[in-house]
């Protein structure tokens, strides 16, 4: 069952406390990785970096 990650909502209100903070907000994408068994043929970046066999 694939289920999307959700943020619960924040416990306190940030700009109610702070107004200053308010033209600071921003829309934020947060990333949820997941662990992958990458190929030769995958980008490093997650999994294990290929090395060339002749270098030391």
């Amino acid at each position: 069952m694939n289920v999307t990650p959700v943020t619960p909502p924040r416990p306190i209100d940030v700009v109610a406390l702070f107004p200053q903070l308010a033209p600071l907000a921003r829309t934020a994408t947060r990333l949820h990785p997941r662990p992958g068994a990458p190929t030769w043929h995958d980008s490093s970046i997650g999994g294990p970096l290929l090395w060339p066999a002749e270098e030391p």
